[in-house]
């Protein structure tokens, strides 16, 4: 077998290192070596990490030579780690235009994956410049990859020979029953995940419903303005901030959960999506990226069609009056169990890869 070599922006957090080990765990049995070069990234039995030493820095100027020097050392990480016959993966890499440069003069075959597009959420230098980034990279590769369909179609781009369909797994959460009056949600707490529009949707929703309570996991640049608008609303007794939490915190408080609220401007294939439904937690969620391609409205989950705070309230209200919770709870957990185990995707990357 081939080995296979990927390349992934520098970690700023726990969130990104596991989706990557994830997707480590679908591709290593497909090469006999699997090496990883980022930085900060923890070791893992599934591959081999090469972390080069990145520290963003503040200041400007020092930041953009920091990063000129992050790009040189990587340079010369891959230039003596890929060999030609290999196979390069660049997730969440599209700050990685070194490694791509490297996989061109080795002429290895190189896969780009694409997400949802963070210049959807804002419309911020930034984003405009990751957006940017990823549309270079990806057309330098010789193949893109998306975790669904809908996730391609969404940045205007068509479903080609040149486009691979690689999704990652849920791992077996079982069947939780003992559900409360509890509604979840687990997101960054930024202006494209509409949470500020949640919270005052959920203060207009418990009006009618006031034996319902909102629990938000996550944190992000609106923390300070979420709380505030919950003492604001005088919500303090229903809706909790709970700020971002480990995964053995954050599945001591799911359980209870009766639905997963997820509104967003943008999205790829989110895996607290598939880890509520994974659980027999019902989604109500915006039908953007590849949310689109798993959820459908009242049989595995519910649609929200807007993400203004209007909606969102009339959305909940009419989820929490229909008899059909227990029916799309038992689909929803169906939906993972038939396409999104670990072995199911395996199984869908080797036959993406043609292995």
């Amino acid at each position: 077998m081939a080995n296979a070599v990927v390349f992934m922006n520098p970690v700023p957090s726990k969130a990104p290192q596991i989706s990557c080990f994830k997707f480590l765990k679908v591709i290593s049995p497909c090469f006999s070596q699997v090496s990883v070069i980022s930085s900060s990234l923890d070791d893992t039995d599934d591959a081999k990490i090469i972390n080069v030493k990145y520290k963003k820095q503040n200041n400007k100027i020092i930041r953009l030579i920091n990063f000129f020097w992050f790009q040189l050392k990587v340079f010369f990480k891959a230039l003596f780690t890929i060999k030609k016959g290999d196979y390069a993966f660049f997730w969440v890499g599209d700050k990685m235009f070194s490694s791509m440069l490297v996989c061109k003069l080795k002429r290895v075959k190189t896969y780009f994956f694409l997400y949802g597009m963070t210049s959807l959420e804002n419309a911020s230098k930034k984003a405009q410049t990751t957006k940017k980034s990823q549309e270079y990279l990806a057309d330098k590769a010789d193949y893109i990859c998306v975790e669904s369909p809908s996730v391609l179609t969404d940045r205007g781009r068509e479903l080609t020979d040149k486009v691979k369909i690689i999704h990652l797994f849920v791992d077996d959460l079982g069947v939780l029953h003992n559900r409360e009056n509890k509604v979840g949600m687990l997101c960054r707490l930024a202006s494209g995940k509409c949470v500020l529009e949640s919270i005052e949707g959920f203060a207009k929703f418990h009006q009618n419903f006031p034996d319902y309570t909102l629990h938000i996991v996550g944190d992000g640049i609106l923390y300070d303005e979420c709380k505030k608008l919950v003492r604001e609303l005088s919500a303090e007794s229903y809706i909790t901030l709970h700020g971002w939490l480990l995964h053995d915190e954050l599945f001591k408080i799911m359980p209870s959960w009766k639905l997963l609220l997820f509104p967003t401007k943008t999205e790829g294939m989110p895996n607290s999506v598939l880890e509520s439904m994974s659980m027999g937690i019902p989604v109500l969620a915006s039908p953007v990226g590849g949310i689109r391609d798993i959820i459908l409205n009242y049989e595995n989950g519910y649609v929200l069609e807007k993400d203004d705070c209007d909606s969102i309230a009339q959305a909940l209200s009419e989820v929490m009056s229909s008899d059909t919770l227990q029916k799309v709870s038992q689909k929803a957990k169906a939906t993972i169990d038939e396409r999104f185990t670990l072995e199911k995707a395996q199984m869908n990357f080797k036959s993406q890869m043609g292995f």
